[in-house]
């Protein structure tokens, strides 16, 4: 895996996951159509029965993570509009899942959560990297414990 940096991650797993919802709301029948002369039961998938619109509002998750995608660098903490990118984005994909959460909404929380994990990390202020003590010789007297001086 390449060497990104952590808030990345967590946004490339968030529309990676949206990408996903979107792929199962295309290909898993989620409509149920009963005959009222037979009483059979037939199932479609939203693009078969024609709904179009609910297939168009349903790419916004998709297009907002993959936003921050674009916003945030790779291999460094996000700038400040990277930032407010991350929030506003967490923000609208919470309002499409309250939304949507009886049709199709349930789909997009892992990556509702992965987002507010991106956003929340953005905001934790980084220590700078420790500078690592030069390897010293274990060989020999003294390698061990050092002994105090019992005076």
């Amino acid at each position: 895996m390449p060497r990104w940096d952590r808030i990345y991650f967590f946004a490339f797993s968030a529309t990676t996951f949206a990408v996903l919802g979107y792929v199962v709301l295309l290909v898993v029948p989620l409509i149920e159509i009963e005959s009222s002369e037979t009483h059979e039961v037939t199932r479609r998938t939203l693009l078969a029965d024609g709904q179009v619109l609910p297939m168009l509002l349903s790419l916004l998750p998709v297009v907002l993570t993959g936003g921050t995608l674009i916003a945030i660098p790779r291999d460094g903490p996000p700038t400040r509009s990277g930032k407010i990118n991350l929030w506003l984005s967490t923000f609208l994909i919470y309002v499409y899942v309250t939304i949507s959460i009886l049709s199709v909404g349930i789909l997009f929380v892992p990556s509702a959560i992965l987002i507010t994990a991106a956003a929340v990390g953005a905001q934790v202020r980084r220590r700078a990297p420790r500078l690592r003590a030069p390897e010293q010789s274990m060989s020999g007297r003294g390698g061990g414990k050092r002994r105090r001086n019992k005076d």
